[in-house]
């Protein structure tokens, strides 16, 4: 096996716990897809301390990657911030009468610029892919998957509107506020679903390592209610938010934390672990699982080339 590639690899982990930081250590030269934005900001300097050599491009939102020399960097990130909708974040007044004092503000449902958003996402990432990147980097694939969502529910709502403007007695009339979708259900999750996995097989048919950033979230399930029956609730376990999927579709799953360690003078300090939850990887597998190792790409072939020598 190569030393550079590794496959799908999940990086699980609560905020600080340098998840995006362990993410950028992998193999260069490496595209780092900002969605969650203002944690490259976090974490590059670490990065950039400890290596003032690298050559690090920070793009700007929209910027065309068409323009750019990817030879000349190392690592390069783009921002993909949430559309802006002023609406939402300002409310809108409905009721009768002029004075405000009797009308009432309630948030639009109507969903604007995640469609657009990931169209342009789509875009760049398969440019990227074409690209002499050795990694991608998707951070975080959680709000990614909440993109893909909406995405679908904008699809929807357009949708809405199309056949309302269809209608001749309602063409000439604004669609209602109050008759947008509001959410999907369960059985249309397919399209973003279809869409997140197209992501995954795409990366590993252009032989790229797929790095995706997760915040966990708790499980639900069911569980005792203390009177000798069931309920549903929190089982007491944290799994991956986002994509339900991405847990059987990656080839390793680590899950980051901060531990109080001892250096080589003595002295307690913070360092950043991974523990091993999946390991599909050649010459690790399962004698893998539950492995704890420094959160860097280096501790992962360290951890390989010992197993692998014994």
């Amino acid at each position: 096996m190569e030393d550079n590639f590794i496959g799908v690899v999940a990086i699980v982990g609560e905020e600080g716990t340098c998840k995006t930081t362990m993410g950028l250590t992998f193999e260069l030269p490496l595209f780092h897809f900002e969605i969650d934005v203002g944690g490259f900001r976090r974490a590059a300097w670490r990065l950039e301390k400890t290596n003032p050599e690298l050559r690090v491009k920070r793009c700007g939102v929209g910027e065309d990657l068409t323009t750019i020399d990817f030879s000349a960097y190392d690592i390069i990130t783009k921002p993909y911030p949430k559309p802006l909708q002023q609406n939402k974040l300002m409310g809108q007044l409905t009721g009768q009468g002029s004075s405000p004092s009797i009308r009432t503000i309630t948030q639009p449902k109507k969903v604007e610029g995640m469609r657009e958003m990931w169209q342009t996402f789509i875009t760049d990432f398969v440019y990227v892919c074409g690209q002499r990147t050795v990694t991608l980097n998707f951070d975080s694939s959680t709000v990614l998957w909440n993109i893909a969502h909406n995405c679908r529910l904008q699809e929807l709502q357009e949708n809405q509107e199309y056949k309302w403007k269809l209608d001749s007695a309602t063409k000439s009339v604004p669609f209602p506020e109050n008759e947008y979708r509001e959410r999907l259900q369960p059985i249309e999750y397919g399209p973003a679903n279809d869409r997140m996995r197209t992501l995954l097989d795409t990366a590993r048919s252009f032989g790229k390592n797929l790095i995706l950033v997760h915040y966990p979230t708790d499980e639900y399930g069911t569980v005792a209610d203390g009177k000798g029956g069931v309920k549903d609730g929190k089982t007491g376990r944290r799994v991956i938010d986002g994509f339900k999927e991405t847990a059987k579709l990656c080839d390793l799953i680590v899950w980051t934390s901060v531990k109080d360690m001892p250096n080589t003078q003595g002295k307690t300090i913070k360092m950043p672990i991974a523990k091993i939850t999946k390991c599909g990887v050649e010459g690790m597998g399962l004698d893998a699982v539950g492995q704890e190792i420094p959160a860097s790409m280096e501790g992962f072939i360290n951890l390989r080339n010992l197993m692998m020598s014994i």
